[in-house]
């Protein structure tokens, strides 16, 4: 096993990413424990989008460290990680990275204005 330079700068930045997959998961959780009550106006109206997007994000980042914490056992074995398994989990991540920022954009634009009715004469 070679601990050198390499290995310990992909630990400190395995170590990164899972805090950001926990301060994730953590906001997640938070917001999903929140009261109705706190959960007002446009929010309210939207909650289950803004759960599905800070879900999204948050197993986003998961798959993330998945990927890096693979690396790093990679790496500390001496092997070449296989490049489908690293593609893979990378696409995986940025599709619900995806998932996530479109829910939280459509939370952002303002709603449609609807026409009123054509009155029947």
């Amino acid at each position: 096993m070679a601990i050198d330079a390499q290995f310990w700068s992909t630990a400190g930045f395995t170590a990164l990413i899972g805090l950001i997959a926990f301060i994730a998961f953590m906001a997640y959780w938070s917001l999903r424990r929140m009261d109705d009550v706190v959960l007002r106006a446009r929010m309210y109206m939207n909650r289950k989008r803004l759960f599905a997007g800070f879900l999204a994000v948050a197993v986003a980042m998961i798959t993330l460290f998945v990927l890096v914490l693979v690396g790093l056992v990679f790496v500390a074995a001496d092997l070449a990680m296989p490049s489908t398994v690293s593609l893979g989990l990378f696409v995986v991540s940025f599709a619900f990275l995806g998932v996530g920022c479109y829910n939280f954009y459509a939370l952002s634009r303002p709603p449609t204005a609807r026409r009123p009715a054509p009155e029947a004469e």
